[in-house]
């Protein structure tokens, strides 16, 4: 997702994703856009990300339920650097 940065994005599809290195396992989830990017001269509409407000927001069985099975797509979306309110950066979701 960082490769697509700031734009706008509509989600068609989520999936878990996790990853792993060495014992370590880091949830994540991968999302199918309905936009293509370029990324180095090749297009994507796959994207995997390990961003913990991202993957806690699609913990959400009926936000998954809504997108996966009665293909209601979310967005467009945008991924931006917020601050919490104690101070540290996190990337999160939001209305593009």
């Amino acid at each position: 997702m960082a490769k697509i940065g700031d734009q706008s994005f509509t989600i068609t599809f989520v999936e878990d994703s996790d990853y792993t290195q060495g014992e370590n396992i880091t949830k994540g989830i991968k999302i199918t856009t309905k936009e293509m990017f370029e990324i180095d001269g090749n297009y994507f509409n796959k994207f995997h990300t390990t961003r913990v407000a991202i993957v806690n927001r699609f913990k959400n069985e009926k936000l998954r339920e809504d997108i996966n099975i009665k293909q209601i797509p979310l967005g467009p979306v945008k991924c931006i650097s917020e601050k919490s309110a104690s101070g540290k950066n996190f990337f999160n979701l939001v209305d593009a």
